[in-house]
């Protein structure tokens, strides 16, 4: 009887929270903005019952800014091959960076781990690892910030132009 519930402590303890992270993971790229293609600008808007206002930019680039009842923004840019290659946002709360970032995340989440041993309060952060570059910063009722993908930038932008 006690193998039994030894087995079923090892079950608990690894096979349940492994199913669990594999079925966010799995549904991860179905939510993902940045790195998606112009259909994950339709279903954020969708997701987040926003208004969506289109721009046209420079070098066949598209800007589609989302506002939210509560006066938030945010801009995704897409660029002519049609993928998201960076996201603003100025909103009164803390972002969904699972949401906004889609499957580069991880790697942002990892980049604020190696910087959380230092001392102090962080109102700010500067990732930035392999393809993906992410400054944010915020306060109560203000949060700000933008992530783009080095790769997917179009020609002569620089990162000044996302905000």
């Amino acid at each position: 009887m006690s193998s039994s519930r030894a087995w079923l402590g090892v079950v608990r303890r690894l096979v349940i929270p492994g199913a669990a992270a594999f079925a966010v993971l799995q549904a991860a790229p179905a939510f993902a903005v940045l790195g998606g293609d112009l259909s994950t600008v339709t279903a954020a808007q969708s997701r987040m019952r926003a208004a969506r206002v289109t721009t046209a930019a420079a070098q066949g680039t598209t800007v589609h800014e989302l506002r939210l009842a509560d006066g938030s923004a945010i801009r995704e840019f897409v660029n002519a091959q049609g993928i998201v290659y960076a996201v603003a946002w100025s909103t009164r709360l803390k972002p969904d960076y699972s949401y906004l970032l889609g499957i580069h995340a991880a790697e942002f989440e990892a980049g604020i781990a190696a910087k959380a041993s230092t001392p102090g309060l962080k109102r700010s952060v500067a990732v930035e690892r392999g393809d993906l570059v992410v400054h944010s910063s915020g306060r109560l009722g203000s949060f700000v910030g933008k992530a783009w993908l080095k790769s997917q930038m179009p020609a002569g932008q620089t990162p000044d132009a996302i905000r």
